[in-house]
């Protein structure tokens, strides 16, 4: 009875450590995302509750794994919860043509929670290439092609991801931005196989991210 109680003492606290830092990792993420003046405050505490949850659920770590540095050059990532696009939304993705986005029935009228994170180390970058099913997947010089550029700090690594309704978390691209003299630029978006080309709807959302974030998105080339 004894070992039962202290296996599940230790499994409570693990838990709750757990969720303590996951609610911190949120808070900070978001004061970064959102600036300073970012608070809970006027929220009600079963939408913090929905929003940490969803920000778990698209959340992947790893043990003993090596760490990237983040982006030095003030990149923030992008989330936001009840995200749909305005109906009658018209979006070009290049190489794929025009879409009609955002009114019932089409993509991106069903809100749900996009995320873009920046991928913080080795494992994670390669569980990106598992869930796209790229070459980071299981080909080493990609991979070791990848790690030289974030370990000069010439690149940083972005994942984005719908969590649906549903609590499904969709992979929609990896994103890879140069960090030039010039500025930053997108250099790739690539969606999952066979299709490779983001969605629309994550090109809407790329697209909104890059506004925010004074990113160049017009030197994209999939086939880069």
């Amino acid at each position: 009875a004894s070992n039962n109680q202290e296996t599940l003492k230790e499994t409570t606290t693990g838990s709750a450590d757990k969720e303590v830092t996951i609610a911190l990792d949120y808070l900070s993420e978001m004061r970064r995302i959102r600036g300073p003046t970012f608070s809970c405050a006027s929220r009600t505490p079963k939408s913090v509750r929905e929003a940490l949850e969803v920000y778990q659920l698209s959340t992947v770590t790893f043990e003993d794994d090596e760490s990237f540095t983040p982006n030095q050059v003030g990149i923030n990532g992008f989330f936001e919860t009840d995200a749909a696009i305005p109906p009658k939304t018209k979006v070009f993705v290049p190489y794929d043509g025009e879409h009609a986005l955002g009114s019932a029935g089409q993509a991106g009228s069903t809100p749900c929670t996009v995320r873009v994170m920046e991928i913080n180390s080795m494992k994670r970058l390669v569980f990106e290439g598992q869930q796209l099913g790229n070459c980071l997947e299981d080909r080493r010089s990609s991979q070791v092609k990848y790690l030289s550029r974030v370990r000069q700090g010439m690149s940083s690594f972005w994942s984005m991801s719908f969590v649906r309704p549903s609590g499904d978390v969709e992979y929609q691209c990896l994103v890879e931005v140069w960090h030039t003299r010039q500025g930053n630029v997108i250099h790739q978006a690539e969606g999952p196989r066979p299709r490779t080309i983001p969605t629309p709807e994550a090109w809407y959302w790329l697209s909104r991210w890059c506004a925010a974030e004074d990113l160049d998105l017009t030197q994209w080339n999939c086939y880069s």
